[in-house]
């Protein structure tokens, strides 16, 4: 038996008012996530637009924003060359809000500093030099540099957190000129370091 008119007629009403309610609720809910993601990109850009791509030399300074984790888990910072022949720059987040700087060279054990206190805003400024980062010793593109620096730059790793020293000694490992760069992500594998940072990587600068 076909349903009523006055059961048409309230099924009719009770879908309209659920369809009125589900756009009311949706919409505003839309919108709002739509202006926060503007929002947040235009706070925080996307580095990889702005980030060295391994074409460039030098020291490489990144401002980082830590994660509230403390689980001591290496987490890559710079990743600099290929499966097999790679430098990967990690931190750990440890306890009693301290951290540690570590370095590993594809194919030697990974050398890692003493901890240090992280600020109360969970920010750092750290730069890097590596041998990778820079010419060959009698290049042309050092310019006017002194022999006994550019012999320097490429037998030694120096890792600063604030303009404190954290981790540097001599280190003899060949790597490809404009080898890859990676920021935050550990793209080559092979390695105890996780794959992916889960801190924010704010800013990255590269100077020769």
């Amino acid at each position: 038996m076909p349903p009523s008119a006055p059961t048409r007629s309230w099924t009719g009403v009770l879908l309209a008012a659920v369809y009125a309610a589900t756009v009311n609720l949706a919409v505003p809910v839309v919108l709002a996530s739509l202006l926060a993601g503007v929002l947040y990109r235009h706070i925080h850009p996307n580095i990889r637009d702005q980030a060295p791509d391994g074409s460039g030399y030098g020291p490489i300074t990144l401002h980082l924003r830590l994660s509230g984790t403390n689980a001591g888990i290496p987490e890559p910072i710079i990743i600099c060359g290929v499966p097999g022949k790679a430098s990967l720059v990690y931190i750990r987040v440890l306890r009693k809000d301290r951290a540690q700087m570590g370095i590993e060279f594809w194919g030697l054990k990974a050398i890692e500093g003493e901890d240090f206190a992280i600020p109360a805003n969970n920010e750092i400024d750290l730069t890097c030099s590596l041998p990778a980062y820079f010419p060959k010793e009698g290049s042309r593109r050092w310019g006017g540099a002194p022999a006994s620096l550019q012999r320097q730059r490429r037998t030694e790793y120096e890792i600063t957190v604030d303009g404190v020293v954290r981790l540097k000694g001599p280190i003899n490992y060949e790597q490809p000129e404009h080898s890859r760069l990676y920021f935050g992500v550990n793209a080559v594998g092979g390695s105890w370091v996780s794959s992916r940072f889960t801190g924010m990587v704010l800013k990255v600068s590269q100077s020769f």
